[in-house]
């Protein structure tokens, strides 16, 4: 089994995990109701997904 010939450093590690940082999640705004949704998804609000009534939204049932 191999094993390291000498301790990484806390720089070299870093630099090693640099690229695995969580992006941010896009948001885009609804173009029927305005509220902010991810893009490409129906938004839940208004059940509307590029311009079309997908879902009909459960506004009556509080």
């Amino acid at each position: 089994m191999a094993t390291p010939k000498r301790k990484v450093s806390r720089a070299q590690r870093g630099r090693r995990r640099a690229h695995q940082g969580l992006a941010r999640m896009q948001l885009v705004r609804c173009t029927h109701c305005g509220s902010m949704i991810r893009p490409h998804t129906i938004c839940k609000a208004c059940g509307h997904y590029r311009g079309r009534q997908i879902l009909v939204a459960d506004t009556a049932s509080n």
